[in-house]
């Protein structure tokens, strides 16, 4: 993610412009949607065991009562077809769930919150409705309504968003009429029973909504949040915080990749003094400017504009060897000259102008490390006069992040 899209020095970021254009389709644009599926992940997969472990337990429980209720110990071997059915139901429910617990279980920390979740509720919708048909074709107690209760169970929170969710419980529903129309006679197919199956998928369906939009709407809350709290609010670049998480995404991709990654660290020259003569309002302005063509310089995915406070900032260039780097500080000095932005009060130029320190990463090496190694060639830039870079020939020990 370029430092424009995630830092960019548009004062309203991505979440807050996604709020803006709102959710009412459920659905965030771009990468977002991608994010927001792998916290719902992450943030479901645990309930989502739970709730294949409560559905395991309830159809083991059952299984057992079946035994007391038929009776099928004093019948056993010799039981009916529709018996050996509900039993067979009962118990190729456990198994599947058990090989699905299981699989959940061995691939840790894959993807599984939502697949669990619909394997628990199909596998409690199939078994309880072929149960309920055949114990009511045989003039036995059964608790038809529960069915209610699987279509409901899939817009629980486990890890499903709404449009899974809403087709999960029309497959619930269309199951269970399946299975009555084949299983049952057409005198014990009660139309009251389908009228409430429907309106408990509509009703559901509602809430389901309604759930999921409160929920997506908080996650673009606490990504504006986290936003602000790694956002510089005067330049809209990152800040010190920022910095510091990002160069350390920046760090373990370059070392994948095995890529220098280069660092600036500039600072306004006579900044004081410009405070002093116009004015703390024109000085944020000032600020401002410079920061936008740094940001400029930030073009590539994993660039990165920061200020670190001040009148200080930093810029992060991934893929950029010595030449690159030297090349992109002698650009970055005349571009911020150029922006022609008047300082009476500077001894070197009548525009605002920077001093600029460089610097390549070196294996290892901490964020810290790296801005003091360049914070002295930047004192170096100053002490030779200033309006000019010193960047370190030094090559890294290898090409690393």
């Amino acid at each position: 993610m370029s430092s424009s899209s995630q830092f960019g020095h548009s004062r309203i970021g991505r979440y807050a412009r996604q709020l803006d254009a709102g959710i009412g389709w459920l659905r965030f644009q771009g990468d977002m949607e991608r994010e927001y599926a792998l916290q719902i992940d992450r943030d479901e997969r645990r309930p989502a065991m739970v709730g294949a472990v409560f559905s395991l337990a309830f159809i083991i429980l059952f299984g057992i009562s079946d035994f007391v209720r038929l009776p099928l110990v004093a019948r056993f071997p010799d039981l009916t077809a529709d018996m050996w059915g509900i039993l067979t139901s009962r118990w190729v429910a456990v198994l599947f769930l058990l090989g699905c617990l299981y699989i959940c279980h061995r691939q840790g920390g894959a993807s599984r919150a939502a697949p669990l979740s619909v394997a628990a509720v199909l596998t409690l919708a199939v078994s309880g409705a072929v149960s309920v048909c055949l114990y009511k074709r045989n003039h036995l107690g059964h608790a038809e309504f529960a069915q209610l209760l699987f279509v409901m169970g899939a817009f629980s929170p486990l890890g499903l968003r709404f449009r899974h969710s809403i087709a999960l419980a029309t497959g619930v529903v269309v199951l269970t009429f399946s299975l009555r129309y084949w299983l049952l006679p057409a005198e014990l197919r009660e139309q009251q029973f389908n009228a409430m199956l429907l309106l408990t998928l509509i009703f559901s369906a509602v809430g389901g909504y309604l759930r999921e939009r409160a929920h997506r709407e908080q996650f673009l809350l606490r990504g504006i949040l986290k936003e602000q709290a790694l956002r510089d609010p005067l330049t809209g670049l990152a800040n010190r915080r920022g910095l510091d998480e990002q160069l350390e995404i920046i760090r373990q991709q370059a070392r994948r990749e095995n890529v220098p990654v280069g660092l600036l660290l500039l600072d306004v020259d006579f900044f004081k003094r410009y405070n002093d003569r116009y004015g703390h309002q024109a000085g944020d302005l000032a600020l401002q400017r410079v920061a936008a063509c740094l940001d400029a310089f930030a073009r590539r995915p994993l660039d990165m504009a920061c200020r670190m406070g001040g009148e200080e900032f930093a810029l992060v260039l991934y893929d950029c060897g010595v030449t690159s780097l030297k090349d992109r500080a002698d650009a970055l000095c005349p571009d911020v000259q150029g922006l022609c932005i008047d300082h009476a009060t500077s001894d070197i130029c009548a525009f605002v102008t920077v001093s600029i320190g460089g610097v390549l990463l070196q294996p290892q090496e901490t964020a810290w490390s790296a801005l003091d190694r360049a914070d002295q060639l930047l004192y170096e830039a100053k002490r030779e006069g200033r309006n000019r870079t010193s960047v370190e020939r030094v090559l890294p020990v290898a090409a690393v992040a």
